[in-house]
């Protein structure tokens, strides 16, 4: 294939790293509001546990993150369709869901968001792993475009360590949102892999985010055409490292490729990049 000629640039300096839990605005706690709109049927928009497994028995429905379900009558969230389960408390006493909400929701063994863990994406129906099945005491839904862009290359067959490791390096690049709309200040990066004005950005023959973005019809600050079109970089030219990240077996690993070979910054911040892909692997995989 056609490898253009490296084009090296300076990452955005995107350290002392931030926490996750700084970026994850989208996350919202149970409130009374929530709590009274809750009616034991699982309505569009809702996240919603069932009793027994395949759906099946009383349902409790959600439209918010819970990070404790309460373990007492009268203060815990309970099953409040009718059916088996009716009034119990949801903590450890699912066995199935239904994401009937627009992003993916993640099952927590323990409360606090910890422990082991479920994702279940929009439109799903499943029953809980052998490991959380009456098992469950917390759950998160996700709006941000982290866990978006982690699950998109996890979606097209990317290893989940393969995934963080490409997210990591977004998050470095464009800022730990990961912004389609980020912009080097003083420079030419521009997006979420900070493709550069006069080359990947928007001038390169085959190969650059404007042109794909015409041919499919999309903002080129779209985070999904964005996510495309790392994928038809990595599809289309060998030189991007599709090959040796598909060979990647560990984190660090994938991280490092994706840097050294899509990415090709100047002063790379190898470290952040790393610490960024292990924080998404252990909140998303």
């Amino acid at each position: 294939m056609n490898v253009k000629p490296l084009r090296r640039r300076t990452a955005l300096a995107l350290v002392p790293v931030a926490t996750l839990g700084v970026v994850m605005a989208g996350v919202v706690s149970p409130s009374a509001a929530q709590a009274a709109g809750r009616d034991g049927v699982c309505n569009d928009g809702e996240f919603c546990y069932y009793y027994n497994s395949y759906q099946a028995g009383s349902v409790s429905d959600f439209t918010g993150s819970v990070s404790d379900y309460g373990t007492t009558q009268p203060t815990c969230y309970e099953f409040k369709g009718a059916g088996n389960g009716q009034g119990l408390c949801v903590k450890n006493n699912a066995a199935s869901v239904w994401n009937r909400s627009t992003k993916p929701v993640t099952v927590y063994y323990n409360t606090g968001y910890l422990g082991a863990t479920q994702t279940i994406q929009p439109g799903v129906k499943a029953n809980l792993n052998s490991t959380l099945k009456n098992n469950n005491a917390s759950h998160r839904i996700y709006t941000n475009n982290q866990q978006t862009a982690f699950n998109f290359f996890v979606g097209i067959g990317y290893t989940k360590r393969q995934s963080a490791g490409i997210v990591g390096n977004l998050m470095q690049e464009s800022g730990t949102g990961v912004d389609p709309l980020a912009s080097q200040a003083g420079g030419a990066g521009r997006g979420i892999a900070q493709w550069s004005v006069g080359g990947r950005w928007d001038t390169y023959a085959n190969d650059n985010v404007v042109w794909y973005a015409n041919k499919l019809g999309m903002s080129p600050y779209s985070l999904t055409l964005q996510l495309k079109f790392i994928q038809y970089e990595l599809n289309t030219f060998s030189g991007y490292g599709k090959s040796p990240l598909v060979a990647s077996t560990t984190i660090d690993g994938a991280t490092v490729v994706f840097q050294d070979y899509f990415e090709r910054c100047g002063t790379c911040y190898t470290a952040t990049r790393k610490t960024y892909a292990h924080q998404v692997y252990d909140t998303y995989a």
